[in-house]
């Protein structure tokens, strides 16, 4: 079964700001992070239940899951989302090095 990816409004502010800041300093290195995101979210079509539980889960009262993907240098982003039916919700896109997110990141 195949699920459809979307990325929340403020999952898709959150990969522009991190893609114009790693444009500002390489824009081959904003590619290929892109292309790493792509790559991430394709996975999540096929099986995202198969993702393990976020550590933000005990804080809220819906179930977060949470991705990995790496760039070249081998620094790890992270994506926390939510399944809902046939829809994978990606809520935040975060960096290397960002805190773990509060329960108030998840109001929108």
């Amino acid at each position: 079964m195949k699920y459809r990816v979307v990325l929340s409004p403020r999952a898709d502010r959150e990969v522009a700001e991190i893609a114009d800041w790693i444009s500002a300093r390489s824009a081959a290195g904003a590619a290929a992070w892109l292309t790493a995101l792509r790559a991430a979210l394709d996975r999540l079509e096929f099986n995202p239940l198969g993702f393990a539980l976020a550590a933000e889960s005990i804080y809220v009262s819906i179930e977060i899951r949470e991705f990995s993907f790496k760039t070249r240098r081998g620094r790890t982003y992270r994506g926390v989302f939510r399944v809902i039916d046939q829809r994978v919700y990606v809520l935040h896109i975060r960096g290397p090095g960002q805190q773990q997110l509060r329960p108030e990141d998840f109001d929108e």
